[in-house]
């Protein structure tokens, strides 16, 4: 079990070096910061309308950040992918 636990530390890791997993971080505090786009969402939670989803989805900086999350979401189905593969091997040696 401790081996498994410290191969999930070191994907981790190797995670955390990863340039998509970096930008989101960056745009994540960028949007923090960004007091247009945080008003527009503040509007969006008490008034939710379709000019304010448009006016977020216009921003620039939320523009990035949904490129940047798709991009993050591909990484995390392919690594799934991998363990489901993996799993499946584990499964075949286990039988035979």
């Amino acid at each position: 079990m401790e081996v498994l636990r410290e191969k999930i530390d070191n994907l981790k890791r190797e995670l955390d070096k990863q340039e998509e997993v970096m930008r989101i971080r960056k745009l994540n505090q960028k949007i923090k910061t960004d007091k247009e786009l945080k008003e527009l969402i503040e509007q969006y939670r008490t008034h939710n309308s379709f000019s304010l989803v448009r006016k977020i989805e216009a921003n620039k900086l939320f523009q990035e950040y949904k490129e940047s999350e798709t991009n993050l979401n591909i990484l995390i189905l392919k690594i799934n992918q991998k363990l489901k593969e993996i799993n499946e091997g584990n499964a075949k040696d286990e039988s035979n």
